[in-house]
């Protein structure tokens, strides 16, 4: 059950980044307040920290979470008029999809600060 609501918590700082086309510099209060809540606080930090190490990985997992959230829009609009078995099919699929994108989202930061680590050894 948390793990359902990491997820929607996930989408619902997802949203603005396709309503804005840009990243909020504060992190949401409602995520600061709740322990369960870790992840998709770490997956909206480091997606704020790409925007400044590597603007066009930020560009493709940003629009990777876009598709997302017009899925979770279609599952949300339908959950009510499709049966219980569908309806968790298609929000084990979107809550697998978040996790696979915030995945990529810290594997992306972790490349290029080694990256540039690198660069400094060299110096």
């Amino acid at each position: 059950m948390r793990r359902s609501h990491f997820y929607l918590l996930c989408l619902s700082f997802v949203l603005p980044f396709t309503l804005t086309g840009c990243v909020k510099s504060t992190v949401p209060s409602v995520v600061k307040d709740a322990p369960q809540k870790q992840q998709a606080q770490q997956c909206y930090e480091l997606l704020t920290a790409l925007k400044g190490l590597d603007n066009s990985a930020f560009e493709t997992y940003k629009q990777q979470f876009n598709t997302i959230n017009k899925s979770y829009e279609v599952y949300k609009r339908n959950r009510p008029i499709i049966d219980k078995n569908s309806a968790e099919i298609m929000k084990s699929e979107i809550d697998s999809k978040i996790e696979v994108v915030c995945s990529r989202v810290r594997s992306a930061v972790f490349t290029n600060m080694s990256s540039r680590a690198n660069a400094l050894k060299q110096l």
